[in-house]
């Protein structure tokens, strides 16, 4: 793959996430939940704003990432703001809970509009989710990227977000104890970091999600370095 080129590939990021259950401008008997903690070993804690971070709808049933983007851009104020769909799946109580995850949407008075949209076109929403304050979610999802070099790559979108190939996938305990040796024996500049996974020509190829406001190649190169090290 060159240095450089422009990509475009389907994949998934693996982490920790902090919820807050949503209780306004929502459709009776559904279950809204926001990530109000994006990046949280990064920043502790996001600061309130009127936009929503990470919206999760919850459904009856799995929706593909095809189907979640379908439905998504047949809805006129997500299609005009750009709004940035997902499916997910979230672990409670060693269950699994569906649904699709919502980002960039431009306020919270519309919800209920935004869930009427996609009952119009026939998705189900769950009617109860024993939601827990921090649960492990699997979002699968749509990437734009800038390949680097050397199995480093710019997110396109998301501008303080990139990714670094890696040559396994490590359970959740393992990445954990991975990233704590990194923070506490490199130079690298603080980071928020997730696992996932990148399709890139037909195979998976394993990869580490790096986050900073201060994200450059320099910072990349310094995490991509640690995360061998201790691998």
């Amino acid at each position: 793959m060159k240095t450089g080129k422009k990509i475009r590939v389907c994949g998934s990021i693996t982490k920790k996430e902090s919820l807050v259950k949503i209780a306004s401008n929502v459709m009776e008997h559904t279950v809204v939940a926001e990530a109000d903690q994006p990046y949280s070993n990064y920043y502790g804690r996001t600061p309130d704003k009127p936009e929503p971070n990470s919206l999760f709808l919850f459904t009856e049933r799995d929706y593909t990432l095809e189907e979640a983007l379908r439905y998504t851009q047949n809805i006129d104020i997500c299609s005009k703001n750009k709004v940035n769909a997902a499916s997910a799946v979230f672990q409670f109580h060693n269950q699994r809970y569906p649904a699709i995850r919502i980002r960039n949407f431009p306020d919270y008075q519309h919800l209920k509009m935004l869930q009427q949209c996609y009952l119009d076109q026939g998705i189900q929403f769950s009617r109860k989710v024993p939601l827990e304050r921090t649960a492990l979610v699997t979002v699968n999802k749509c990437f734009a990227l800038k390949n680097l070099d050397n199995g480093i790559f710019l997110d396109l979108d998301e501008k303080n977000e990139g990714y670094i190939l890696v040559p396994k996938r490590a359970g959740l305990k393992d990445f954990e104890e991975l990233l704590n040796k990194v923070w506490n024996n490199s130079d690298c500049m603080f980071f928020d970091a997730a696992r996932g996974g990148l399709i890139i020509e037909g195979k998976v190829k394993e990869m580490v999600r790096v986050y900073s406001d201060k994200l450059d190649t320099q910072l990349l190169e310094c995490v991509k370095n640690e995360l061998f090290r201790w691998l």
